[in-house]
């Protein structure tokens, strides 16, 4: 068995430990498994690479460190009032803009993955053009419609307000430069990267209504919030990997 295999067995291993924490709120088990998800993941792709690291696959590998700081960051962030501590460290409300930031760094590296992995096509291929980000911009209104008065009503979300609108601008830029990528490598990279973006979406907007929007968090928020952003996490890795496979551009 190679070494990528095997920590792809301990990576799924260890994503059904913690969304079986995340589904019975056992916070203890939490606190060990979600920081283990994407150093394991950046392992995985790491291994992957056969010792060939590109400039996008640094980049990449930055991107999960960065991820790996927004899911410490967003776990020592207090979900409800009593929620202070967790294994005797204190949370604190701040953290979440520095989670925030982690991501925001997150995204940033992911597009310039993303760009620097768009090949010049060999043929004839459909051409992305810019009203076809016109959905990605509607969603963005549609988000700032929801999430921002319910910021303005709470003094202690505010100070979150322009974090929030530019990181979900540039969440959603991510996902539109995934899409422009179609046709410019292969279709696997292409619909594993591009699919990773979308759910990654839909992933953010679960925190944003669970954690901004609503008063308390549903109960199974965390559960469903961190399925949908493993997969995200390792789609983008598989598109970010499966890109310098073969060069050879597919529809």
């Amino acid at each position: 068995m190679t070494a990528p295999a095997i920590v792809r067995i301990v990576l799924l291993m260890v994503f059904l430990l913690e969304i079986g924490g995340e589904f019975v709120h056992h916070r203890e088990l939490i606190f060990f498994t979600k920081p283990l998800v994407l150093p394991l993941l950046g392992l995985h792709f790491f291994l992957s690479v056969k010792g060939i690291l590109t400039t996008v696959h640094r980049l990449m590998l930055v991107a999960f460190l960065f991820s790996w700081f927004g899911d410490v960051f967003l776990m020592l962030t207090p979900e409800t009032v009593t929620d202070i501590e967790v294994m005797g460290i204190v949370k604190n409300k701040n953290y979440f803009v520095l989670g925030l930031g982690s991501f925001l760094v997150a995204q940033l590296l992911f597009i310039t993955s993303y760009l620097k992995t768009k090949d010049r096509p060999q043929r004839s291929v459909t051409i992305i053009k810019w009203f076809h980000y016109i959905p990605f911009a509607a969603l963005w209104a549609g988000m700032m419609a929801l999430v921002l008065p319910a910021l303005q009503l709470d003094a202690e979300k505010q100070p979150a307000t322009v974090p929030v609108i530019i990181y979900s601008a540039l969440l959603l830029t991510m996902a539109a430069v995934a899409l422009s990528r179609y046709g410019k490598t292969n279709s696997s990279s292409f619909w594993n990267a591009f699919l990773g973006a979308c759910i990654f979406v839909v992933s953010d907007g679960l925190i944003a209504i669970n954690f901004l929007v609503l008063s308390e968090p549903t109960y199974y928020a965390g559960f469903t919030i961190f399925i949908t952003y493993a997969v995200a996490e390792y789609l983008i890795a598989q598109g970010m990997l499966q890109h310098f496979l073969n060069s050879e551009v597919k529809s």
